[in-house]
């Protein structure tokens, strides 16, 4: 039996001041020179070896999520890195940097004090002045916000309504993937209160389809080892809470960046899972037979991009046995990958393609901005490829949509364009491919 060297005792100062400033690279490198191998260290945060590797060579980590990660595989408490707020994390200040000017906390101040700082700063932001008081500084420690007694519906409620809210704003093309982020662990702590077993599972699922979302935001900015983790936690959450079309959709969602990563294979290995799974399903819900139709189209894609045309006709004639999507924003999207499909498989299948995006640009609403432009990309690039008199205001309007958007993926799709572009030598072709490539640049 090998001996496995026991971590080391991360409350010594040097270890927790490098915590304190999140300096990881010291942190691994202490783990190293303990003979904690870079395997285990990966094994306990969920991080591949080269990754580790880098960390120790003296690569930073920023991510939220990444470090909450590192936190809970060595049993460190997160508030020893800022990322929670603890007494043991106030208190600790690193041995030999006392700092005798240092201010008091918003916490170690009396509420007398923290009124009248409140005061100050209000009159001083709104009439110029500090009026009600003089400016008191304050190192501001933000208490957690306390959890309640018990979990109720309403509270799972309020959490469905909150991801509705941040679903429409990465729609219309808004999203900073480490406020999400930092919502869906924060939210997690509902998981430690209390709750009947039916509010529980209703909990876990909600907190799955967050972390989901999480995902998505992350895949659209190519974060991709964060939307990996979200997608992750996402499936582990709705297996718990026996949520079939739960975990359906992170593996779904998982299923999509892989493919757009290049990587069709893994893609449609996920998809036939999520296939299977669905088929074992009893019962006629419509929500099973839309997302089969949906799994289908996807899995059509994939299939073409690996060079296999026939086989991905077959799974879009397989789609098309369904009743067709009612919803419009998933009638939009599928009739999006539709046409990509049709492109993928071969220039005579163009026509197919084209009509499909058209649909999928006339469903989208005006607040579908980011999911709309991959559709544009699409409808440009067959009209380009044809050499048709719309191709140079369809062109303009792909780029312009893209263009407004922060998704690095949006600007990665535009390959095809800049392909089919690049092709064709008149000036004005020139120019569009040239300002296309340039978008593509980070």
């Amino acid at each position: 039996m090998i001996d496995v060297p026991p971590l080391p005792d991360f409350n010594e100062p040097v270890l927790r001041d490098a915590l304190a400033r999140r300096d990881i690279p010291v942190v691994y490198q202490r783990l190293k020179a303990a003979g904690i191998t870079q395997k285990r260290i990966g094994e306990l945060t969920g991080q591949p070896q080269p990754e580790v590797s880098r960390i120790i060579h003296g690569g930073p980590v920023l991510a939220y999520d990444v470090l909450v990660r590192i936190c809970d595989g060595f049993g460190i408490p997160r508030g020893w890195m800022g990322l929670a707020y603890d007494p043991t994390s106030v208190q600790f200040v690193p041995a030999g940097q006392e700092d005798p000017l240092r201010r008091p906390t918003y916490q170690e101040a009396s509420d007398e004090v923290k009124r009248r700082a409140l005061l100050a700063v209000a009159t001083w932001a709104i009439a110029d002045r500090p009026i009600l008081g003089a400016l008191v500084a304050l190192d501001h420690v933000p208490a957690a916000t306390p959890l309640p007694a018990r979990i109720a519906a309403a509270d799972v409620a309020a959490l469905h309504e909150l991801t509705k809210q941040f679903r429409a704003l990465g729609r219309v093309g808004h999203g900073v993937p480490d406020v999400l982020t930092a919502i869906a662990h924060g939210a997690e702590r509902l998981l430690t209160v209390p709750a009947d077993d039916m509010v529980k599972r209703a909990l876990l699922s909600q907190l799955a389809d967050l972390h989901t979302l999480a995902g998505w935001w992350c895949t659209d900015m190519l974060q991709v080892e964060n939307a990996r983790y979200h997608y992750s936690r996402a499936l582990r959450l709705a297996a718990e809470a026996g949520d079939v079309l739960g975990m359906v959709s992170a593996v779904q969602h998982a299923a999509a960046m892989e493919r757009e990563l290049g990587a069709p294979d893994d893609a449609l290995k996920l998809y036939q899972m999520a296939q299977a799974r669905l088929l074992d399903v009893p019962g006629d819900d419509p929500g099973l037979s839309s997302k089969l139709a949906w799994l289908h189209i996807q899995s059509a894609l994939a299939l073409a991009l690996l060079g296999q045309p026939d086989k991905a006709s077959r799974e879009l004639a397989r789609a098309a046995e369904f009743p067709r999507l009612t919803d419009p924003f998933e009638r939009a999207d599928s009739d999006a990958v539709h046409a990509r499909t049709e492109l993928a498989i071969g220039i005579n299948r163009i026509e197919y393609a084209e009509r499909y995006a058209a649909a999928s640009v006339r469903t989208w609403g005006p607040d579908d901005r980011r999911d709309s432009a991959h559709a544009r990309i699409t409808l440009a690039t067959t009209h380009v490829m044809t050499g048709d008199h719309d191709a140079v205001e369809l062109t303009v309007a792909a780029l312009d949509a893209v263009g407004e958007l922060p998704s690095a993926l949006a600007r990665a799709n535009l390959l095809p364009l800049v392909k089919a572009l690049s092709a064709r030598k008149d000036s004005t072709s020139v120019e569009l491919a040239q300002r296309a490539k340039a978008l593509r640049i980070p």
